[in-house]
């Protein structure tokens, strides 16, 4: 019975420090943390081997004549 009352409390306590210690997130945060990968701005270079392996995963396929 005592470890359940124990067990209680901590759920309690467990609860209300993780409901008030964190702040909300807000959009400016959500801005400031969202970046575009490009491989140019990281100094990278692919070779056109790389390229043409990986070629049919970066175009898609569009197809027109859809009725």
């Amino acid at each position: 019975m005592r470890y359940i009352k124990q067990a209680l409390l901590a759920r309690i306590a467990a609860r209300l420090a993780s409901g008030l210690g964190r702040p909300k997130v807000s959009s400016k945060d959500l801005v400031r943390a969202e970046f575009r990968t490009s491989t140019q701005r990281m100094g990278l270079a692919y070779t056109d081997r790389i390229r043409d392996i990986f070629r049919l995963r970066w175009l898609r396929v569009v197809h027109t004549d859809r009725h």
